[in-house]
């Protein structure tokens, strides 16, 4: 993956979402990510952005992020990628707020 996505998210040129739920994501999430539990997005809550802007899904590891980028997909959102954990998000360089 590019190092330059942190950049892209600050620039909003990508958004970044955590797929975490409510406790994880008051513990520290990635600074600029939005929050939408990978439980909402089962449930067909999506996000309101446009289908084919760039969209990073992070989760603790990756694997409620990989579930995520399949339903985004399937919707019609065209550039969801799985950025796997939030360590990730860190080994990119990237900040994490609470």
């Amino acid at each position: 993956m590019p190092s330059n996505i942190v950049e892209e998210v600050k620039n909003k040129k990508a958004v970044l979402i955590d797929v975490r739920r409510d406790d994880e994501w008051a513990k520290g999430h990635a600074a600029g990510a939005l929050h939408l539990e990978i439980a909402e997005i089962e449930k067909g809550e999506l996000p309101e952005i446009p289908k084919d802007k760039k969209i990073y899904l992070y989760c603790q590891a990756g694997g409620r992020a990989g579930r995520a980028k399949n339903i985004l997909q399937k919707a019609g959102y065209s550039n969801a990628e799985n950025l796997g954990g939030l360590k990730n998000w860190q080994s990119l360089g990237g900040e994490i707020e609470k």
